[in-house]
């Protein structure tokens, strides 16, 4: 899974997937673990081998859902990790997830190791800015229906998995409407 991950972004070759792969340090989380904390420098980026994370804030009290996360895929929070500077918001397990860690400086190591490693890491950077872009634009011109439907195309196995409460929330759609839009629309 670990393999074919990356080499679906960039080909990297079997020496350097090896040596990321020796570098990641196996940790568990369970359901509801903070992960990173809002004003916590995000010192470790995290493959995501099982489970579901969720990045959100808190303003005045009220909820805001960033992104969730799930294999095979990377998690944490992007900009903390990649500035070295405390979080505006948290990463936290919405399930009992199993994560592979990577700090900073090992993945600069690795960087400056294996040119493929840093390519790898360049378009998947791309891919991250260019989702937060499609979202940005969903979120700003697409109706209501228009944002479950995308979702459902991109992420469907998390309608059974997460409660419906963050999806809506992420979505920036009421409880309620979402509630009659998840029922009247045939998936």
């Amino acid at each position: 899974m670990f393999a074919a991950f990356l080499n679906a972004v960039y080909p990297v070759s079997e020496e350097a997937t090896e040596a990321f792969w020796l570098a990641l340090e196996k940790k568990k989380f369970r359901k509801g673990d903070r992960i990173t904390m809002e004003q916590q420098i995000q010192k470790e980026l995290y493959f995501v081998f099982q489970g579901i994370q969720m990045s959100s804030f808190n303003n005045d009290g009220k909820l805001h859902i960033m992104a969730f996360t799930y294999p095979p895929s990377f998690s944490g929070i992007p900009d903390s990790f990649l500035l070295q500077k405390p979080s505006s918001y948290q990463l936290e397990a919405l399930t009992d997830s199993e994560l592979g860690a990577v700090s900073f400086l090992q993945r600069q190591e690795l960087m400056n190791q294996f040119p493929d490693i840093e390519r790898f890491f360049r378009i998947m950077t791309e891919q991250i800015l260019a989702g937060f872009m499609q979202r940005y634009l969903e979120l700003h011109a697409l109706t209501i229906e228009q944002r479950f439907r995308s979702f459902v195309k991109r992420s469907p196995h998390l309608l059974h998995k997460i409660p419906r409460k963050y999806i809506a929330n992420y979505l920036h759609i009421d409880p309620t409407s979402f509630s009659k839009l998840f029922n009247s629309i045939r998936i």
